[in-house]
Parts: C-alpha cells; sequence; structure tokens
C-alpha cells in the first residue's frame, strides 16, 4: 500500500470541486489521477468529512490526552447512545486532535467500560420538547408550587396499560441466519388498565378494568378513593391534601375536570396537573415499572391469571418503596 496523500491536498480537491471544475481539470493542476479525486469526492459527499477513513481507525499506540477523556466524557454523557466511530468523527471535525491522533475504537470503549465504569443499559427517554422555553417555564411553576406543599398531603395518581402477554420475552438464540422462532400467547384483545392513587407511605387506592380507561371510569375511581379509609382510620383522601395527575386528554374532558374539582371541592382536596412531557415528575411511573418487572417474572402467573397477578404486584410495592419513589422525584 502506497503512501497516502497529506490532508491539503484532499482539501484543494475539495475546493476546486466547489468552484465547479470537473475531474479532469483537478487532475491537472492537483497533479493527482482522477481516480483519487473521485474517491475524495465520494467519501466527501457520504460522510461529510475530508479525512481518510484510515485515520478514522485510530493510530496504533492511542493515547488519550487529557483534552480527549473530557470531551469523550462530555459526549457520552450528553447523548449515552453515541457509537465510538461517530465519537471518533467528533474528535476531528471539532478540532480536538489531529488525524493521526485519534484514539482507535477499543482505545474509546476501554476508556468508558475501564476508567469511567460506564456499563451498557436501555435508553431512559426524555422528550426533546420538555427543554423547551414555555415547557421548561411550566415545570418551573410547577415545582415551585408543591416544593410549598407538604409531601405527605401529595397524592399522584396515573394509568398504565397491562397487556395479558406482558411477560413474552422479547430476545432468544437461534443460528446465524436463522430467525429465533417461539410460541407465545397472542395479545389480541386482552389489555388491562389500571388506575392507582400513591402517596408518600403507600399505595392509597387502586383499581383494574378491562380495556381503555376514559374520563368516567376516572370519576368513578375517585368516587371511591373519596370515601375509602387507611388501615389506621384516617380517610385516604383527607381535607388540605392535592392529588396531582398528568395532561391525558380525558382528564381534561367537556365534563370530567369539572366534575372531578366539585368532587374534589367538597370534600376540601385540591387538584394539580403535572407540566407536559414530565413523566419523570409523577411517582406513579416507578411503581409502574416496579409491576411490570413482577409480571415479567412471573410469566405463566401473569398470563393465565392477569388481574390477580396484577393485584400481588401493587402489592409488592412497600412503604420502603413509596419513600424512595418520592425521593427520587425530589418531593423528599
Amino acid at each position: 500500500m502506497g503512501k497516502s496523500y497529506p490532508q491539503v491536498i484532499r482539501e484543494n480537491i475539495l475546493d476546486l470541486h466547489n468552484n465547479f471544475l470537473s475531474i479532469r481539470q483537478i487532475s491537472t493542476q492537483a497533479r493527482v489521477s482522477t481516480g483519487f479525486i473521485t474517491k475524495v469526492i465520494k467519501e466527501y459527499n457520504e460522510n461529510n468529512y475530508s479525512v481518510p477513513r484510515r485515520a478514522l481507525s485510530g493510530c496504533k499506540e492511542s493515547v488519550l490526552t487529557e483534552n480527549v477523556r473530557s470531551y469523550l466524557e462530555v459526549e457520552k454523557l450528553c447523548k449515552p447512545s453515541s457509537y465510538s466511530d461517530e465519537l471518533q468523527r467528533r474528535l476531528l471535525l471539532d478540532g480536538v486532535c489531529l488525524p493521526g491522533e485519534v484514539p482507535s475504537n477499543a482505545s474509546v470503549r476501554r476508556f468508558f467500560n475501564k476508567e469511567l465504569i460506564m456499563t451498557k443499559k436501555k435508553i431512559t427517554q426524555v422528550p426533546l420538547e420538555s427543554t423547551e422555553g414555555p415547557n421548561i417555564d411550566s415545570q418551573n411553576a410547577f415545582l415551585a408550587e408543591i416544593s410549598r406543599l407538604d409531601p405527605s398531603s401529595l397524592h399522584f395518581f396515573d394509568e398504565t396499560s397491562v397487556i395479558r402477554t406482558e411477560g413474552n420475552r422479547k430476545y432468544g438464540n437461534s443460528f446465524i441466519g436463522e430467525r429465533a422462532l417461539e410460541y407465545q400467547k397472542y395479545a389480541s384483545n386482552a389489555t388491562y388498565t389500571v388506575n392507582l392513587l400513591h402517596s408518600a407511605l403507600s399505595v392509597d387506592h387502586y383499581n383494574i378494568i378491562d380495556g381503555p380507561s376514559n374520563g368516567n371510569e376516572m370519576l368513578l375511581f375517585f368516587e371511591d378513593a373519596l370515601t375509602m379509609d387507611n388501615p389506621d382510620g384516617s380517610a385516604v383522601l383527607e381535607r388540605g391534601d392535592t392529588v396531582v395527575m398528568d395532561n391525558c386528554g380525558f382528564h381534561h374532558g367537556h365534563f370530567a375536570e369539572g366534575m372531578l374539582r366539585d368532587m374534589f371541592d367538597e370534600y376540601g382536596v385540591r387538584l394539580l396537573f403535572q407540566p407536559a412531557y414530565c413523566p419523570h415528575l409523577n411517582t406513579c411511573e416507578l411503581c409502574f415499572n416496579q409491576l411490570k418487572s413482577f409480571l415479567r417474572r412471573f410469566t405463566l402467573f401473569a398470563q393465565q391469571e392477569t388481574q390477580i397477578a396484577i393485584a400481588e404486584g401493587i402489592s409488592s410495592i412497600t412503604q420502603q418503596n413509596c419513600v424512595a419513589y418520592f425521593k427520587c422525584c425530589g418531593y423528599l
């Protein structure tokens, strides 16, 4: 393999190409072959950079300088799904290191795994809309308002769907080139909805309905919750308490929200809606994660006796779990 041309020649070729010179004219001025010019232009059109692919494979003894380490750490924290080759290109395009000093893929992975002790895990998606100006303002207003309330007076409400085949496994093994086929229970028309009311010390109330929820089901749920008592004899929803829920469409229905507010006013309970695109501010989401983890562990039970399995999963949410979920969301 011959010695590659200097980077300045590649950039000169691209400059001439951008000035609408033909490949033959570029070959005459730059004194390189037409085949090399075609290759440089093709790589630039496909990858949007002029550095030869060989440089992206990293040097033989790649040394991660302090600037490279800091850059890689920040980029990985900002976008955890970034691949090593993407980070290599970013190092070049942002001028952090020269083409001959780009760390290899193995060095980048070793830095994340051994030095930063990062592990591979499922991405927790955060809606991009939640970072926009109006949404940030509504989040700040919500947090300022809820910070003035006693955490013991907060009750979070939310719904989640549970499919009878929630425990079906999504990954398996098979021979190379062959699909992994497994007979599993079909999920047709087998969806339940769990309505759940959660406080700092316990799951206050829940119910399981067959099919999707709606405004009428929500009103029936709170009609029961407002008349229920805790084991110590105190009311589940006491005067001065606050119920927090998301902005689901039927929560603001033509009659549902008005009737719910009237119902709460009668008992001295306040209704507060959390800001849009902020599911992480509702502690019920963490309860649902624990519930669905329980259903995945007991697959056969969840398929044959789904409603009983859901009840068992909710009963496994302890007082320690509830306190931890409130702390995770920042309310304690």
